[in-house]
């Protein structure tokens, strides 16, 4: 088992980023200014030039990159004081939340990977729209149903 939110997966060759500072996020902007299709890569490898948003991926990580994930859904009380007009938003907020847990919830970068798996999805069928991302829930799930690498 992954120590949680120190090992995360490429979105392009699905390897492990082992260390942040060798992994990037990268994202596409809509003509609309809205930010989309977010993955984790590792950087320079794995990067993808249709893909013209970027940042470090340790720029997502702990309490600053809980910061920085939320100035992508909401411009915040005090730019709105002075009048500031957004420039982060999402256009696909179900996508945004997903990577937001990858880098901020323990043990989903890992357990995510159960999503499509019929047993663990029938187990989750009477859960709230909580419940099957709690650390604990995840970590359970992680011990019961494995993960393939």
């Amino acid at each position: 088992m992954d120590k949680p939110l120190t090992i995360l997966y490429c979105d392009v060759c699905q390897g492990r980023i082992e260390d942040a500072k060798k992994g990037y996020v990268i994202w596409r902007t809509s003509e609309q200014m809205k930010s989309y299709d977010f993955k984790i890569i590792h950087q320079t490898k794995c990067d993808r030039k249709d893909y013209p948003s970027s940042a470090a991926l340790e720029d997502f990580l702990g309490s600053e990159g809980l910061a920085y994930l939320l100035a992508f859904l909401s411009l915040g009380p005090v730019k709105k004081r002075i009048g500031q007009k957004p420039h982060c938003d999402v256009k696909d907020t179900d996508e945004f939340v997903d990577f937001f847990r990858r880098v901020q919830t323990p043990y989903y970068e890992e357990g995510r990977r159960l999503f499509g798996n019929p047993d663990y999805l029938d187990q989750n069928s009477d859960n709230n729209e909580v419940g099957p991302y709690l650390p604990d829930a995840l970590l359970k799930a992680i011990a019961k149903y494995g993960v393939e690498r």
